[in-house]
């Protein structure tokens, strides 16, 4: 039926491809692209170094910065990045050196901190089990 050696490989290897994505939907395996759970990441649209009391040290697409309550801040983004908070993925690093006890952790949705802000992405930092102030690093890629 097909007389080259190339032509049975192709018609083998398309096979086993659909194959292999039947078997994925079967499994429940997503293989469509979900744009509602895609981030918006193109490239760094904002970056901050941040005091412990709040205070930027340095910044980039930042509009704003304020310590709320202990150990809890909010960060506000300029107009001009367009950065949708509820779908970034922003990255954040303490700068202290109280090692593995210390953490911090940001929402991304609003938050009574931030009087429900949609526009504020929430930081809380922490040592152990309490919110405790302390300085970090922000990159919203």
């Amino acid at each position: 039926m097909f007389k080259t050696i190339k032509a049975r490989r192709g018609i083998i290897g398309s096979a086993a491809a659909l194959g292999l994505l039947a078997a994925g939907a079967v499994a429940g395996v997503a293989i469509a692209d979900d744009a509602a759970v895609r981030a918006k990441a193109p490239y760094a649209m904002a970056s901050a170094q941040i005091n412990a009391d709040g205070t930027r040290a340095q910044s980039k697409g930042i509009k704003s910065s304020t310590k709320v309550a202990t150990g809890t801040y909010c960060v506000t983004f300029d107009d001009a990045t367009r950065i949708d908070v509820s779908r970034s993925t922003p990255v954040a690093t303490l700068v202290t050196s109280g090692g593995p006890q210390y953490a911090i952790n940001l929402a991304t949705y609003p938050t009574a901190s931030c009087d429900y802000a949609a526009d504020a992405l929430t930081v809380y930092t922490g040592e152990r089990l309490l919110l405790t102030d302390a300085p970090f690093m922000l990159l919203v890629p």
